[in-house]
């Protein structure tokens, strides 16, 4: 396989990334079972194909739970002054991620 090849692929999986995202945005109201599933879809397209998530990519979601991470709803964020530290805590299944806040 050569290096367009692959390049192909990886921006095709990228598209369908950012497509199963916005689903499971469109779709968490009315059907958050149907959320998580696409948010599982997403995750297993990352490890097959080792494509990195952007920033705001890997903020939108648990990687524990696969929830929909919504401030205020399904996570709290809170800042740490002292250490410069953002922190989501997932309601949903207690996972914690820390940012480093700049």
């Amino acid at each position: 396989m050569d290096k367009r090849h692959k390049k192909v692929i990886k921006e095709t999986v990228r598209g369908r990334i950012d497509g199963l995202l916005k689903e499971a945005r469109t779709s968490f109201k009315k059907h958050p079972e149907r959320s998580e599933r696409y948010l599982r879809l997403l995750w297993k397209l990352v490890q097959k194909y080792k494509v990195r998530l952007t920033r705001e990519q890997k903020l939108s979601f648990c990687k524990k739970c696969f929830t929909l991470w919504i401030p205020g709803k399904t996570v709290v964020i809170s800042f740490d002054q002292r250490n410069s530290i953002l922190e989501y805590k997932c309601k949903n299944c207690g996972f914690k991620r820390r940012l480093k806040y700049k």
